[in-house]
């Protein structure tokens, strides 16, 4: 499998909101990355997570896959995860990437992040 072709991203929770990353002048989005060579996904969500914002993450749940055919990424795969170390505020910068908090009752994030992934997921 080539490792290269796979995107994972996490969705980090606080009530309402998720946390999302934006790099100048860019779009929010979740945060994530590639999946290494010999790397697992909940690895590399761990590891471009803790990249973008500073702080560890622990996933805890599988949450969708989605193929592409178009794009650079074949695969995209979503996890749900937690943060796991104090350095989450609600408003924060990260190097070039800017960190905040989103409502999840934004109607573009209800629709994109909410109906799309979490839909009744979120909850064991």
């Amino acid at each position: 499998m080539d490792y290269r072709r796979i995107y994972v991203q996490a969705i980090i929770l606080n009530g309402h909101h998720v946390l999302m990353v934006r790099p100048p002048g860019g779009v929010w989005a979740l945060p994530g990355g590639d999946v290494e060579e010999g790397e697992t996904p909940e690895d590399a969500v761990q590891r471009t997570v803790a990249a973008q914002i500073g702080g560890d993450v622990r996933v805890t749940r599988h949450l969708s896959r989605e193929k592409r055919n178009e794009s650079l990424h074949r695969l995209v795969l979503t996890f749900l995860a937690e943060a796991t170390s104090p350095k989450f505020g609600p408003v924060s910068r990260r190097g070039a990437l800017e960190v905040d908090w989103r409502s999840l009752r934004s109607e573009g994030l209800k629709e994109t992040i909410y109906t799309k992934h979490l839909s009744g997921k979120e909850r064991k």
